[in-house]
């Protein structure tokens, strides 16, 4: 199944202390709604998290992770995912196995996105990844400079204020790209610029405004991930907008980045409805 038909990847984070929701996911009758919605725009794909990465958080155990997995399988299970993408928003690699071999067994015709934000490539990845080769079936590499998976509420420890973000993550998307290639798994892979992950305020707002020099560095043949939705830079941004609410903001950041763009695009958000707007 070709990706240029999606548009966006509709977040529903079910956890209690999500920055974005505050837990509204976990309200049976938001989610059903929710949940509904996006199952029924053949331009969204459902991205779940089970674990929020703000780091005012604590890291939950992968037994917690995958309880609250489990609470949403079987709030799944009167939805039908025929050959829809849901995408697992986790870091931890043996999680999202079981999370994709339990959410197979209730749909089976479900396709897989593995959502990663840790940015790391390594051997339990890679063993991970093989395992679906032959299927349609992506994972979002995110650009992070987050040095182990159990550092990943850290991020913000491993800031490179004076570096150039534009080049350091063009550089980091050939290399994965590279490694994805040296397995024959360069066609599964979405690029993420990660926004807010280990990056100033700064160099979230270089990476918008230069969107199209980040893209002519990068030079592959790759889908990219755009995901500012609820983002804590775009709120302190407001500060200096106040003619512009969060969601005019991030909206207007959406047109800026598809206008200076020439690829495949995604983006992740909490409301498509943001999207519904003509350039």
């Amino acid at each position: 199944m070709n990706l240029s038909k999606f548009k966006t990847l509709g977040v529903i984070n079910r956890t209690p202390n999500s920055f974005s929701d505050q837990g509204q996911s976990l309200n049976p009758q938001h989610f059903e709604s929710q949940l509904k919605s996006f199952l029924e725009d053949s331009t969204v794909i459902v991205d779940v998290g089970f674990e929020s990465t703000a780091p005012m958080n604590r890291a939950v155990s992968s037994e917690e992770e995958f309880s609250r997995f489990e609470n949403f399988l079987e709030a799944s299970k009167d939805f039908s995912f025929e050959n829809k993408f849901i995408s697992f928003d986790t870091y931890k690699v043996q999680n999202f196995l079981l999370m994709a071999k339990s959410f197979k067994a209730l749909h089976p015709k479900a396709h897989f996105i593995f959502n990663d934000v840790s940015g790391v490539l390594d051997d339990e990845l890679q063993s991970a990844l093989l395992k679906f080769k032959d299927e349609n079936f992506y994972y979002i590499y995110t650009f992070a400079h987050i040095p182990s998976r159990d550092q990943v509420l850290d991020h913000m420890k491993f800031l490179r204020p004076e570096n150039d973000v534009i080049t350091e993550a063009s550089l980091a998307f050939k290399k994965a790209y590279d490694w994805f290639k040296s397995f024959q798994m360069e066609d599964n892979l979405i690029l993420d610029p990660g926004f807010g992950f280990s990056k100033t305020f700064e160099q979230n707002w270089q990476l918008i405004n230069h969107w199209s020099e980040l893209e002519s560095k990068t030079s592959l043949d790759v889908p990219m991930l755009v995901g500012l939705s609820k983002k804590s830079f775009l709120k302190k941004a407001l500060e200096t907008h106040p003619e512009l609410d969060l969601e005019g903001l991030h909206q207007k950041c959406i047109q800026d980045i598809q206008k200076a763009s020439k690829r495949n695009l995604l983006f992740r958000v909490h409301d498509p409805k943001v999207m519904d707007f003509s350039l």
